[in-house]
C-alpha cells in the first residue's frame, strides 16, 4: 500500500500544482487509499496446474481454499455440512470456476428416485440421461444438494458409483468416470438426523459417510458483513441470532436473514416490515415475542435514523421551548 502511494504522489503533485503543496496532499492520499482498501474485498486469484488461464475469485467464504484443496483431489468426495445460507453451493460453483470445470446438481429430498440419478428408457426405447450421468461420464462437477433429505435407497446406488468409478445405466451400458469426475454433498444437519430446524431430514448411515471427506462449514462473519453492507440491519440479525441461540434449539436465524433484510430495506420497506419478513418467519409467537424484546432498541434506533435522514431536526432550548 505505501509503494502505491509512492507511485501515485508525482503525478497527483503534478496535476494539482504547487499551491498546495502546503496542504499535506501525500499523507491525506496515503490515509484514503489504505481507507478504500480496507472496506475492499478480497479477489482470489487461482491458477491451476497445467492451465494456462487462471481465475479470479470475488468474495469467497473463508474456508474456501481448503475446500477447493480437498476437492481438485482425483477419487475424493467431499461432503459440506453446516446449517442453511452459510454459502455452501456457492462455493461449491466458485470451485467449479476455480477447477474450470462444467457443473451438475440435483436438490434431493425424500421423493428423489434412482431414475433422477441415473436417467431412464422412454416409451419408445430411447435413453434419457440424467444431470449426474451427464457429470459423471463427461468429467464434471456434481453437487448434491440436501443429501441429509435423501432416501437410503437413492444413496446406496450413489454410494456404488462414487466409491467404484463405473455405474450401469439403464440401457444396460456401463460408463466409466474419468479422472476429472468430480461429486460434493451438502446437508443442513451433523448428519445423525433431524436438528436445529431441519425436520425432515434423514440419518446417513455409516457406509455413506465412510464414502466422504467431511468439512463442517462455517458461519463467515467477515463475507455476511461484505454481502449485507448494511451495519445497523447486521446488528440487529445478529442480536435475533444470538436471542434465538441461547433460548431455542429448533429456531434458525441464517445469514439469509441479513442478505435478503438488507435488500428489503434498500428498496423501502420499513425495517419493522422486514423484521416480520426475515427474522421470524415459520416462528411461534412465544419465540417471536423472545426474540422480538431482544432487537426491539435497535429497530427504534434504525428507524430513528431514517426519520433524522429524511425530515429536517427543530432545535429546541434547553428549557424545551422552541
Amino acid at each position: 500500500m505505501d509503494d502505491l502511494s509512492k507511485a501515485l504522489m508525482p503525478v497527483i503533485k503534478e496535476i494539482i500544482g504547487k499551491e498546495v503543496e502546503g496542504l499535506n496532499i501525500e499523507e491525506k492520499m496515503t490515509a484514503l487509499i489504505k481507507n478504500v482498501a480496507s472496506k475492499a474485498n478480497k479477489v482470489l486469484e487461482i491458477k491451476m496446474d497445467g492451465s494456462e488461464k487462471s481465475t479470479k475469485l470475488n468474495l469467497v467464504h473463508k474456508q474456501f481454499e481448503w475446500l477447493l484443496n480437498t476437492v481438485k483431489i482425483q477419487g475424493i468426495n467431499t461432503l459440506l455440512t453446516g446449517g442453511a445460507g452459510l454459502s455452501k453451493t456457492t462455493a461449491v460453483e466458485q470451485v467449479a470456476l476455480a477447477l474450470q470445470l462444467e457443473m451438475g446438481s440435483i436438490s434431493f429430498s425424500n421423493q428423489t428416485t434412482k431414475t433422477d440419478l441415473v436417467g431412464f428408457v422412454d416409451a419408445n426405447g430411447i435413453y434419457r440421461p440424467s444431470s449426474f450421468v451427464d457429470c459423471f461420464e463427461n468429467g464434471k462437477i456434481f453437487l448434491g444438494d440436501e443429501m441429509d433429505a435423501c432416501s437410503s435407497n437413492v444413496l446406496v446406488l450413489l454410494n456404488s458409483a462414487i466409491s467404484n468409478g463405473f455405474l450401469e445405466l439403464p440401457n444396460n451400458k456401463m460408463i466409466k468416470a474419468p479422472d476429472n469426475f468430480r461429486f460434493v454433498g451438502t446437508a443442513n444437519t451433523n448428519l445423525k438426523g433431524s436438528s436445529n430446524g431441519f425436520t425432515a431430514r434423514n440419518a446417513l448411515d455409516s457406509a455413506t459417510v465412510d464414502r466422504f471427506c467431511v468439512i463442517v462449514w462455517e458461519l463467515d462473519l467477515e463475507l455476511e458483513e461484505k454481502i449485507t453492507s448494511n451495519a445497523k440491519w447486521l446488528k440487529i440479525v445478529r442480536t435475533a441470532r444470538e436471542c434465538a441461540n441461547n433460548n431455542f434449539e429448533d429456531v434458525a436465524i441464517t445469514p439469509r436473514a441479513s442478505y435478503d433484510g438488507a435488500k428489503l430495506l434498500k428498496n423501502g420497506l420499513s425495517v419493522l416490515q422486514v423484521a416480520e419478513m426475515v427474522l421470524f418467519r415459520g416462528i411461534g409467537e412465544d419465540e417471536k415475542a423472545t426474540i422480538m424484546s431482544s432487537v426491539m432498541m435497535l429497530i427504534n434506533d434504525y428507524e430513528g435514523d431514517s426519520e433524522e435522514e429524511t425530515e429536517p431536526k427543530e432545535e429546541t432550548t434547553k428549557d424545551g421551548q422552541w
